[in-house]
Formats: C-alpha cells, structure tokens, sequence
C-alpha cells in the first residue's frame, strides 16, 4: 500500500477543517485535508458569521476579503413573521445586533461586525490559503480506519480513494476529525454521545427567485417565517422559513417537515410550487437549483478525544450537532479549530508539551453542549410560537381564525396579543443572543487563575442575560476584551487599532502600563531565554507604546497600569496580576506562569 508521512491528516474539508488547516499554517505546519466530496460544498448551507468568528479570520489576515464577499448586516436588519413573503405582516423584529437599544453594546465588544457570508464563500478562501501554504487537498476521498504506533504515538490511517478504490496510507503526528454528523473518526476513536431523541426532518430548497419588488427599500431582512395559513400545509412543510443567500434574488428556503415525517416524497415540481405559494406573487419566476434534506439534532460529544489518543481530535459537526437556530454551527467549528490550532502548533514546535492538546476537550466541549442545548431550546420557543399561531393545525379556517383573533376587541384577543408578543420578544434571545455567542469562559490546565481572589464572573439578572448579553471580563479564560488604541504619534487619518489586533498572530502577549513596561519586557526576555517562547510586550497609556484613547482598556484590563494581562495565542486571557508578590522577581513568576501553561 503507497503510504504518505505528513504533520496532520485533516478529514473533512467543511467550516472546521479548512479553517484548522488555515490557522495551522501559521505556526508552520503542514498536512493533508481529505473530504468525501468531490467540492466545496454547492449550497449556501451555514451563513451566519458572528464577530468572534470575524476576529478569527481577522488574525490570519482574512476578515477583508471574507467582508468583501458577504452581505453587511444593514441588510440583515429585521426578522418577520408574516403570512407569505408578499403578504400580511405579523411581527417585525431587529436582527444581528441591530436593535438600536443594543446596537452600541454590539459595536464596543469587537473590531468586527457580523455579516452573512454563505459556506460556500468561505471554504474556497480558507482552503485557498492553506493549500497555498504548505497543506495538500484530496476530494473524492473517504477515511476509512485508524491505529496508533506504540511505539512512536504516530496515527497511521487507511484512506481510500472513492473513484479508483486504491487505499493509502497516511503516517502523521495528528489526526483531526472534521468529517460532519456522520463523522468515521468519531466512530473509529469510539467518542460517547449524549443523544437526546425526537428530532424531526427538514428540507433545504434552494431557488432563484428576484424578490425585491417585496422587500425594497424598507424590509431588509435575513428571516422571514411564513405561516402560509389560507392552505393546508403539505407533509414537507409544516412551517416555511425563508432566507436570502444574494440581496434578494436567490433564496433559501428552509422547509420544517410535520411529525413523524422520515422521508420526503414529494417531487421537485410539488415542491417548487408550495415555493410560489409561499412567496403569494405568482407572477415571480422561481428557478430550482438545488434540495437537500436534514435532520434536527441535539446531540454532543462527551469528550473530543480519547485518554491515551491525545494527538486525535474532534471538532465542529463531528461533535456538536444540532438545529441552525441562533446561528452557532459553522461559528463554533471555526472557534472550536481556532483553538486547537494554536495548540498543535506549540507542540508540533516542541514549545510545549503533548498535556497542553488536553485542555482542547477541557475548554471547547463545554461550549458544544451549550450551544446543541441553546439552539434547541430556541427550536423548542418557536415551537411554542407556531402552536399559538395554530401553525400545526389541519383546518385553514381554525388558523385563519386564529390570526383573526389577533384583532379581536376582547379579553381573549387580548391575551392573545401578549402571549404573541411575550413570544417573540423572548425570541430575542436568537435575534440577538450576544452572551451564547462570546461568553466563552474557559476552565483547564492551559490558564493560570491561582492569583485571583475572587470566584469568575457571572452574568447578573435573570438566567436567559447569559445568552443574551457579553460579559467582558480578563479573568483567566475569557476572552480578551476589545479597546481601540492609537500609536502616539499616530495622525488623525491613521486608522485606530484594536487591543486584538496586538494579540494573536501566533504569539503570546502581555499588556501592561506605565510603570510596568521595564520589568515585563525583562520578565518576557527570561522566559524567552529558558523556555524559547516569545512574549510581546505591550504598554498601553500616556506617551506609552499606545494610548487609550477612549478610556476603555483602563475600565476593562481589571490590574493596575503596572499590572500584567498575558494573553495566548487564540485571544484567551491565560493570567493577569496586579502586583508579583512571594518573593518572586517578575520573570521567576512569568516563567513559571508559562511553563505551567504549556505543561512544562
């Protein structure tokens, strides 16, 4: 059997793995991707970009291009509820951290916005990037079976080429899984699952359809749920959502299946027509171009990898699977590979040792089982949503007689008012649930929280704020909070540059202040001298290396000017101190900071 040696063998070529291969590049390492498909994928599938991901892509160099090709979030402005896409509005709610009342908290917590970038925009960037990098890419590929070398801990895998059936085999450091819901690698490295049942069946219908004389210039909108009540609803479609893939000529739209509907019958011409019934123009000239089916999900790995397998890894799809609401899927695969990048890297590097790749399942699988259960429960506010409505009911005349009822001058219209509006204001939770989406707190090996005197912070108020606001913090394992900055000399034309923009890059980081420079620049060069990693050193203040021009580090870096907050490679605060204390020098304590960092 023909047998190639690489650094990483990536299986699958999807939002997890490309972005994987795309950030290992950065820390000089190389490998193979290989996807079953023959492409990249030809839907829309996931498009939601959400600003934690942006400012993934925006430390390898790439949120320009990606913003170049996606759709702004102007014109992702409302959701709505209506009758079909041309009729009866019921509802019109902001989208996408548009709502006025939240708009400037959205806009302080990151350089970057959301934007609506299809995956099939983005994989070809970030497969582009890593094969121009140093990364091979086999289609037409399928993984087949793995054993590990005793020996030397290498992952020998069987692959096999689906066209000609010839099977090779691939000798490398690091196998990483990203081979969807129906992942081989999670099979094969025998990962437990929690598996809640009862999920139903979903239709993708993907068309051609010019629809701006019914959204121009006032309905900008991303979702649009359709009730279509003057019908009985098909078997293929209890409920209908519709969401523009190009401002507003091609569309998807996602068609929920009744109860125990396991297969979709219908052929494509029953389909394109409830299509037409849906948009309610007939005059509009609809062009199918693609459906696919998939089912509901809320399931998710228990652990990413297994003990004594700890250079192979799950991510993405192949670990958390679950419904596209509040718009977490591609997000997290991209996070869950940003953060695993990073670790490779340093060991692929021998900066750190092989106990650092377990603080991967550590950090990330706790953000999986939040997001499977954050995505259901929203599936499940909606549902709610849809009975009040009578959406599930056979009888057209019961459901339009419900819609009438929202009109109705008496007590029970009335109530139906409230519960109507109750529902979808609690559904801002998907609309704008910034907390699910950057209150990723971290808790493993790779931080160092020993200098904290208090417990981590959590959110305040009632326990669905979690979900829907940021809680920025630079508490051990949260995310680095954002601060616009400007070089002191810098002129009124040059563009200001973010705290996140110092950080990353593939490098430790430490910001401190005035009074703080000296001691910390001679701390990282001790910790450069005995552990061969480099710390940059930022100080940020007055006639320092950067200015603070809006006060905003100041209020949110939580140490002195002359403290530190050490920042890791993905962004992730790993310590912070205000004052070194038990008789340690600076660079005694930064030294052994890092070193029990990078399990050394």
């Amino acid at each position: 059997m023909v047998q190639i040696e690489t650094d990483v063998l990536i299986v699958g070529a999807g939002p997890a793995g490309a972005s994987l291969a795309c950030f290992l590049t950065n820390y000089g390492v190389t490998g193979l991707i290989i996807s079953k498909a023959s492409s990249t994928v030809r839907t829309p599938r996931s498009h939601y970009t959400n600003n934690a991901t942006f400012e993934c892509l925006r430390d390898v160099g790439l949120e320009e291009e990606c913003r170049q090709l996606a759709t702004p979030k102007e014109l992702l402005m409302y959701s709505r509820i209506c009758t079909t896409m041309g009729g009866e509005e019921l509802s019109r709610t902001y989208n996408c951290g548009t709502d006025p009342n939240r708009y400037g908290e959205f806009k302080k917590a990151s350089p970057c916005e959301q934007a609506d970038l299809p995956q099939s925009v983005l994989e070809p960037i970030l497969l582009r990037v890593a094969t121009q990098n140093g990364f091979h890419l086999r289609w037409d590929c399928q993984f087949v079976s793995f054993h590990q070398d005793e020996t030397t801990s290498k992952v020998h895998s069987v692959i096999q080429d689906v066209l000609t059936n010839q099977k090779i085999t691939v000798i490398s450091k690091f196998l990483c899984g990203a081979d969807g819901a129906r992942s081989v690698v999670a099979r094969e490295l025998q990962l437990p699952f929690n598996d809640t049942p009862g999920g139903g069946l979903a239709l993708n219908v993907f068309v051609d359809a010019d629809l701006n004389h019914l959204l121009t210039p006032h309905s900008p909108g991303l979702i649009h749920i359709l009730l279509h009540p003057t019908k009985s609803q098909p078997d293929f479609c209890s409920l209908a959502i519709a969401r523009f893939v190009k401002p507003f000529t091609q569309w998807v739209f996602v068609m929920l299946a009744k109860p125990n509907i396991t297969a979709i019958t219908a052929t494509p011409s029953e389909i394109l027509s409830h299509v037409h019934d849906l948009i309610g123009d007939p005059s509009v000239k609809v062009t199918l171009k693609r459906l696919s089916t998939w089912k509901i999900n809320e399931t998710y790995a228990e652990r990413y990898t297994t003990p004594g397998k700890n250079n192979i890894f799950c991510l993405g799809d192949a670990v958390h699977r679950h419904p596209p609401f509040n718009g977490l899927g591609s997000n997290t695969s991209i996070q869950d590979a940003y953060n695993l990048a990073w670790k490779i890297g340093f060991v692929h590097q021998s900066l750190a040792s092989l106990s650092l790749l377990d603080s991967y399942t550590a950090e990330r699988q706790p953000i999986g089982k939040a997001i499977v259960k954050r995505a259901n429960d929203t599936g499940r506010m909606h549902a709610k949503l849809f009975s009040l409505l009578g959406v599930p009911n056979p009888d057209t005349a019961d459901k339009l007689q419900v819609l009438s009822r929202l009109g109705d001058d008496t007590a029970q219209g009335e109530e139906l008012r409230l519960a109507f509006q109750n529902l979808v204001e609690g559904l801002d939770v998907e609309r704008h649930g910034f907390g699910i989406e950057m209150n990723q707190l971290y808790q493993s090996d790779a931080l160092y929280p020993d200098d904290e005197t208090g417990p981590p912070p959590t959110n305040t108020g009632p326990p669905e704020h979690a979900d829907l606001y940021y809680r920025e913090s630079t508490y051990p394992g949260s995310r680095l909070p954002h601060a616009w900055l400007r070089a002191p000399a810098a002129g009124s034309k040059e563009p200001m540059i973010s705290t996140h923009d110092l950080a990353g890059k593939g490098k430790f980081t430490l910001f401190t202040g005035i009074g703080g420079k000296k001691g910390w620049v001679e701390a990282a060069g001790m910790v450069k001298g005995l552990l061969g990693v480099e710390v940059v050193v930022h100080s940020i203040g007055w006639r320092e290396d950067y200015r603070d021009v809006f006060f905003d580090w100041g209020r949110k870096r939580g140490v002195g000017e002359r403290g530190a907050v050490l920042v890791r490679p993905d962004r992730v605060v790993a310590w912070r101190c205000d004052n070194v204390g038990g008789g340690d020098g600076w660079g005694e304590k930064l030294t052994r900071v890092m070193a029990r960092i990078l399990g050394r």
